[in-house]
């Protein structure tokens, strides 16, 4: 008896660890999906230039949102940077709809990657909540009307610490007053790369 329980935990074992070999495997032989790649590159292209046109620009998102979802439906958005990518598309939607997946997206991402760039996922959720008429909580959303100055679009600031902001790649509250003085002052990119 001694020896069959002694021979069903050895083989117990070795299929638990054959298991996690499996899924280990699994994620090295995953990569990320290149035509997701192409079209984040082309996203953040768009915003390099200084002299964008919007109107442009809001076409090309309107098709790369499309193309992603396209993908999304036939469940070729696998790696944590996948979904990231993802979420940066529909980051620069134009609804709440769109925002609200992001921040699913980027969910998504963190789950799978807790060590990936979380910054997407407090815009988006910023985004969101100020496409619904809330304030923003992490405080990524800046906004400036014809000749007035830039300003930081409504926030509650009692929702989100500042090391919850830093986690996530956020200024603090502080910083981000500085932020809106320096981009004021004119020695500021009033685009961050985003």
């Amino acid at each position: 008896m001694k020896r069959i329980f002694t021979f069903i935990l050895i083989i117990t074992m070795f299929s638990c660890k054959n298991e996690k070999k499996s899924a280990t495997e699994k994620q090295l032989f995953e990569s990320d999906n290149t035509e997701l790649i192409g079209i984040y590159i082309s996203d953040q292209s768009d915003r390099n230039d200084h002299n964008i046109d919007w109107l442009e620009v809001g076409k090309r998102d309107s098709l790369r949102r499309i193309k992603v979802n396209e993908i999304l439906e036939s469940n070729k958005i696998i790696t944590a940077r996948d979904y990231r990518n993802a979420a940066m598309v529909f980051l620069h939607g134009n609804d709440s709809t769109h925002y609200e997946k992001s921040v699913k997206l980027m969910k998504k991402a963190i789950d799978l990657d807790s060590t990936i760039n979380k910054w997407i996922y407090a815009a988006a959720t910023d985004s969101y909540l100020l496409s619904k008429g809330e304030p923003q909580i992490y405080g990524t959303q800046y906004f400036k009307k014809d000749d007035e100055p830039w300003r930081i679009a409504l926030i509650d600031t009692s929702k989100i610490s500042d090391a919850q902001r830093i986690e996530y790649g956020v200024e603090t509250l502080n910083q981000q007053i500085h932020k809106v003085i320096q981009m004021n002052s004119g020695n500021h990119d009033d685009g961050d790369g985003h």
